[in-house]
């Protein structure tokens, strides 16, 4: 049989392995972008604690998180690649003391890091989402928090996006 020496059907029979594997590839789980994605524990950014301290006028958040870092490099988590968008599609900006050098995850590995913001009154209003390369997590659902109502310098804890007082 010289019908195997023909390219053509080595072509179609390799393409028809694409497929049928293509078919029995389990769907992708589209909550682990979503508000849940902080529950999933195979999701590869979750949230573990959020602080809130009040200074007056403003506040500051540090957000706990855990990320997997699935690139080739390292990430210094440090703006474009991480972010805290608010209601309005704002970016808040981070939180930086001279002395504290930006958290960072090495290449193909899992860590816990803290990233600090500075939060302005309006920024309490909404949802606060993080972004890091494209991941998604709500940090604070949409029920605004009034910031008058926080003790100045006493912080205040939470472990989910639901910021009720």
């Amino acid at each position: 049989m010289r019908i195997f020496q023909r390219f053509e059907v080595w072509l179609l029979l390799i393409a028809g392995g694409i497929a049928i594997w293509w078919s029995f590839e389990p769907a992708p789980n589209l909550a682990e972008n979503g508000p849940g994605a902080e529950m999933n524990a195979d999701s590869p950014l979750q949230l573990r604690r959020c602080t809130l301290e009040r200074d007056f006028g403003n506040a500051r958040l540090d957000v706990e998180v855990r990320y997997k870092n699935a690139s080739p490099r390292p990430l210094s988590m440090q703006p474009p690649d991480v972010r805290l968008v608010n209601a309005a599609g704002k970016e808040v900006p981070h939180f930086i003391l001279p002395v504290e050098r930006p958290p960072s995850i090495e290449a193909q590995t899992t860590g816990d890091v803290r990233l600090r913001f500075w939060l302005e009154k309006a920024d309490l209003a909404g949802p606060l989402t993080l972004e890091i390369r494209g991941q998604k997590l709500e940090v604070k659902n949409g029920t605004a928090l009034d910031l008058e109502k926080l003790e100045n310098a006493k912080p205040k804890v939470w472990t989910s996006a639901d910021w009720t007082p």
